[in-house]
């Protein structure tokens, strides 16, 4: 079944006060970005796959994966 608006059951909201900041709210702007640095990660690692390079470390800097690349080179 397709969830639509029409079958889809209520929204309740809740309120969950956090103690640790002055204002009270909990963060939520990092979610949307939270999945996409082992996206980059995974995708440079199958670009390098055969190459024989199986792990880069993050960040990913141009010369890190430089040099990840010459190692591969180098190793044969």
């Amino acid at each position: 079944m397709r969830m639509t608006l029409l079958v889809m059951p209520p929204v309740i909201p809740q309120v969950h006060d956090c103690k640790t900041n002055p204002i009270g709210v909990k963060g939520i702007g990092e979610s949307g970005t939270i999945g996409a640095p082992p996206v980059v990660i995974n995708a440079i690692i199958d670009a390098l796959g055969p190459l024989g390079i199986d792990r880069i470390d993050m960040p990913a800097t141009p010369s890190r994966v430089w040099q990840a690349i010459q190692s591969a080179k180098a190793a044969g």
